[in-house]
C-alpha cells in the first residue's frame, strides 16, 4: 500500500453475491485498487454496525488520512482478492432485471475477470456511482 492511497468507499452485503451458495460480499475502491471481501470466509463483519457494509454509515465517506489508512488496513486483513486500478482493462455493469439478477466484471489485463452478481438494483446503482468515482474510463454500463 503506498502512503497516497486514499479510500474512496464501499459497501458489503446481501445484494453482492460470489454464487448462488455464496451470498454476502463486499467491494471497496481505494483511490489506487479495487478490493473484494468475502463477508463469510474473510470476517466481513467487522466492517458492520446498524448499516453493515458502510464505512462509517455512508458509501462513499469523508475519512481523515489516519482513518482512511486504517480503513485501508482492514480492508487488507479481510480480501478474497485485489486488483490495481493500472490493470484493469474494463468494469463491466449488468442492470438487474425484474426477475433476474445483474452483474460486475472486473476484467484485468491479464488473468481471468472477477465476477460478481447483483442481487438488486440497489447494488447497481452504487457500483455506479462508486466506479465512476474510481475509473469512469473503465466503465461498461447496460
Amino acid at each position: 500500500m503506498e502512503n497516497s492511497e486514499v479510500l474512496l468507499g464501499g459497501f458489503a452485503g446481501g445484494f453482492l453475491a460470489r454464487s448462488l451458495t455464496h451470498i454476502g460480499y463486499g467491494i471497496y475502491f481505494t483511490t489506487s485498487r479495487l478490493i473484494g471481501i468475502d463477508l463469510g470466509a474473510n470476517g466481513g463483519g467487522v466492517l458492520g454496525g446498524t448499516l453493515a457494509g458502510f464505512i462509517h454509515g455512508e458509501l462513499m465517506p469523508k475519512l481523515s488520512s489516519e482513518e482512511s489508512a486504517e480503513t485501508i488496513i482492514d480492508l487488507e486483513r479481510m480480501k478474497e482478492f485485489e486488483i490495481e486500478k493500472d490493470q484493469i482493462s474494463r468494469i463491466e455493469l449488468k442492470r438487474p432485471g425484474l426477475l433476474g439478477t445483474g452483474l460486475i466484471v472486473i476484467t484485468p489485463k491479464e488473468g481471468k475477470p472477477e465476477k460478481i452478481t447483483l442481487r438488486h438494483r440497489i447494488a447497481y446503482d452504487r457500483l455506479i456511482t462508486l466506479t465512476k468515482a474510481f475509473s469512469p474510463e473503465l466503465v461498461r454500463s447496460s
